[in-house]
């Protein structure tokens, strides 16, 4: 494999921050989504409704989906922004 130019580490470093941003905005998603997943479990688990223990359940795996999605961004952007830093300290060092 051929090494890469500064200017092009630079320039990948850049598009990875980007990819970064865009995972951190779905992990908010992520969040809002469990968040709605607690409502509306309290609300089938509380609630009068007919089917409640189906509404309930049906919230429950809405937050689990949330927090599942969640897990999977964060350990995204730990990594993604481990290998930046990576990128960033070869092009510092001419590697």
């Amino acid at each position: 494999m051929a090494a890469l130019s500064k200017k092009e580490l630079l320039e990948e470093a850049k598009k990875q921050s980007e990819a970064l941003e865009r995972i951190s905005r779905w992990r908010t998603y992520s969040m809002v989504l469990s968040a709605i997943g607690v409502v509306v479990a309290y609300m089938g688990f509380t609630g009068n409704a007919q089917h409640r223990i189906a509404i309930g359940v049906t919230g429950v795996i809405v937050l689990l989906i949330g927090v599942a999605f969640a897990v999977v961004c964060n350990l995204g952007i730990r990594t993604g922004r481990e290998n930046v830093e990576r990128i960033l300290n070869a092009a510092e060092n001419g590697k």
